[in-house]
């Protein structure tokens, strides 16, 4: 009985690391995969009779991929042991302190950060190296990958060679992007931000990689010609004045008190990070106690993760909608009976697409279990089939658009549905908020609403329709008053000026981003050139991958979409690009700002031109790169990250001074 519990074990936890390690695929949750393993683990400690070299107890799990050449670790990458218990930490204190009896013993605390290891070796001042974790004693040479990460430093001011250990991770913000792209594209969205960050290191194209916007953080530094100083705390002050963003720790901790008071005070603190994070691991600070205390076959015996709990809610699904985006891409939307679960109510959740539906066997009136994917989706884990009533009947995907009733079709290669009618009203009411959203041509007081009552009073048809509406054909409408019907027309006609990029994103080209946009307008002359550049021109420019190249040609090839964006020129639209413009100078010059919250002084299109104009740059995300965050009121989580980085946060005063006194 217990040989065959043992073996049954064995095949599921080498099946689930398989798919973990080698296709970064999550087939359980991590407390189901702790609870086998450490059920494995006690039975063979139990019945030694049964215990087997090759038992994954045994063994680091890998994650090495056929198509990197591999190097062997200069240290071991071993894993560790972990526990969802607080009493255990309190046994692995114990046992620390009486392998050590009678010295003082200091604990670190540093918080989990939920990504892929990887090991970075330092030559003559300048990264050659970084390796995957791998089997923990080989890795992969993803070293062209890790150049595309930004907050890894390629250069740092320390000539001699040394390794640094670290973490690289998806942010919350750039995972949400990035599967918002995936499905609008009609491809299957990442499971969550730890999986997608291990799948990217593993892809060939470093182009990818960079567009990914993968982050890093620094938690050990490996003896070389570096001096890493006697413990852990000292290491990581080294760490920090070579330039790499380094995790976040606790202060020297003593004893188990305050061991689990780092570690209760970051389990609620971690829902306001920009970054996952699944626990804390706590480390023995010495490293003349740590080597004293040595290693098991797979473990060093001075640390242990300890890991939080997946929180998860139970809910109802009251039904589920149909959301038709601009590229007619069909999503499911579960609409929950609100629940709170980890800081937020909870009333819908996206289901990505209609096979999703049908692998969870989701049916309406379903009661279901939900957990927030990457602490910010939410998703729904699982359906309690017993508890359906007798009239329950299985969800059938409709197989006309809920918007135009066009026949929905499903092109080769991708899992979604699409509506392929052009003139489909949720596609085009889409776009059009699209155009004038803020992130593109960011024309004030055109909303949804209003988009939707201009699209069914029959005054506008498609972006370049905007810039001929007057006072007199808004005020036939009831939304508008005089006031508000000049505030309209003021507001389109200020739109004219926004600089290409913005009209490039504003077109809603598949695939293009705001910084996609900003790479190809810094390319032209003016956008007539990206009517007929070739698609192997448009793959050499940075941030332009073979995809969006392609997706770019498309949609210049098409004579009605070149048709509209003549008549947007017709209109005085700004169509001029960077290309040959001088790099202009200033008081900005070479400062990267992020700007978040609501500003009073100026709008954030005020305030990126002044930087622009100054010579600076705007960036759409933080990294141990940018030089200031610009923060507004109700400033959101880029400000936890700027704050986790040390990157330094000003106000609009302080603003001010940098421009007018610097």
């Amino acid at each position: 009985m217990f040989k065959q519990r043992i073996n049954d074990l064995r095949s599921l936890i080498n099946a689930y690391g398989a798919a973990y390690y080698g296709r970064s695929e999550s087939l359980v949750s991590d407390s189901e995969y702790d609870a086998l393993f450490r059920e494995l683990a006690e039975l063979e400690r139990l019945y030694p009779e049964y215990d087997a070299p090759d038992s994954p107890t045994h063994r680091v799990g890998s994650d090495l991929a056929k198509s990197f050449p591999k190097v062997r670790h200069s240290v071991p990458m071993m894993s560790i042991d972990n526990t969802y218990s607080a009493a255990e930490v309190s046994e692995w204190v114990a046992r620390v302190e009486k392998a050590l009896i009678g010295e003082e013993i200091r604990f670190l605390g540093e918080l989990k950060v939920d990504g892929a290891a990887c090991s970075l070796r330092y030559e003559g001042g300048r990264l050659a190296r970084a390796v995957t974790r791998g089997n923990g004693q080989v890795g992969d040479d993803v070293t062209a990958n890790v150049r595309a990460i930004k907050p890894v430093p390629l250069e740092v001011p320390f000539k001699g060679v040394f390794e640094v250990r670290g973490e690289a991770f998806m942010a919350f913000e750039d995972f949400s992007a990035l599967n918002a792209a995936l499905v609008e594209a009609g491809q299957k969205p990442m499971q969550n931000p730890r999986n997608t960050a291990s799948g990217t290191l593993k892809l060939l194209d470093p182009a990818e990689v960079a567009r990914r916007r993968l982050s890093f953080l620094a938690y050990y530094l490996l003896s070389g010609d570096a001096d890493r100083s006697a413990s852990l705390h000292d290491n990581a002050k080294f760490l920090a004045e070579l330039g790499f963003p380094v995790v976040n720790r606790s202060g020297l901790l003593a004893g188990i008190d305050g061991i689990m008071d780092f570690c209760g005070e970051w389990e609620a603190k971690r829902h306001g990070l920009p970054f996952p994070v699944d626990g804390v691991v706590i480390k023995v600070d010495s490293f003349a106690q740590q080597e004293r205390l040595g290693v098991t076959s797979k473990s060093p015996r001075w640390v242990i993760a300890y890991k939080y709990r997946p929180e998860r809610a139970s809910t109802v699904v009251e039904g589920i909608g149909h959301h038709v985006g601009r590229t007619g891409v069909v999503t499911p939307v579960a609409r929950l009976r609100a629940v709170f679960l980890a800081g937020t109510t909870i009333r819908s959740a996206s289901l990505h697409n209609y096979d999703e539906i049908e692998r969870l066997g989701l049916r309406v009136g379903d009661s279901v279990e939900i957990e927030k994917g990457g602490e910010i989706i939410p998703k729904v884990l699982k359906v309690d089939a017993e508890a359906r009533g007798a009239e329950s009947a299985p969800f059938e995907p409709p197989a006309e658009c809920p918007s135009c009733g066009s026949r929905l079709a499903r092109l080769e290669g991708e899992v979604a549905l699409r509506c392929l009618n052009r003139s489909c009203p949720a596609q085009i009411n889409a776009s059009l908020e699209h155009f004038v959203s803020r992130a593109a041509m960011d024309v004030r007081g055109m909303g949804g609403a209003v988009i939707k009552q201009l699209l069914e009073a029959g005054l506008i048809r498609d972006a370049a329709d905007l810039y001929g509406l007057t006072e007199e054909s808004l005020l036939a409408l009831e939304r508008f008053a005089e006031k508000s019907a000049e505030n309209a027309v003021a507001a389109i006609a200020e739109s004219k000026r926004r600089p290409l990029d913005k009209l490039i994103h504003g077109l809603g080209i598949r695939m293009v981003g705001a910084t996609a946009a900003r790479d190809l307008s810094g390319i032209v002359c003016d956008i007539s050139d990206l009517y007929a550049m070739p698609i192997e021109e448009l793959e050499q420019v940075d941030g332009i991958g073979a995809q969006t190249a392609q997706s770019v040609r498309f949609f210049f090839d098409r004579p009605e979409n070149v048709e509209m964006v003549e008549r947007l020129r017709r209109a005085g639209l700004n169509l001029k690009g960077g290309k040959g413009q001088a790099q202009k100078e200033g008081k900005l010059a070479g400062k990267a700002f992020v700007l978040t919250g609501t500003l009073e002084k100026y709008t954030r299109e005020q305030a990126s031109e002044i930087i622009l104009r100054e010579g600076g740059k705007v960036s759409a995300s933080v990294s141990p790169k940018t030089s200031y965050v610009l923060a507004g009121a109700e400033a959101g989580s880029k400000l936890g990250k700027a704050e986790a980085l040390g990157v330094r946060v000003i106000s609009e005063e302080e603003f001010d001074l940098l421009i007018f006194n610097l």
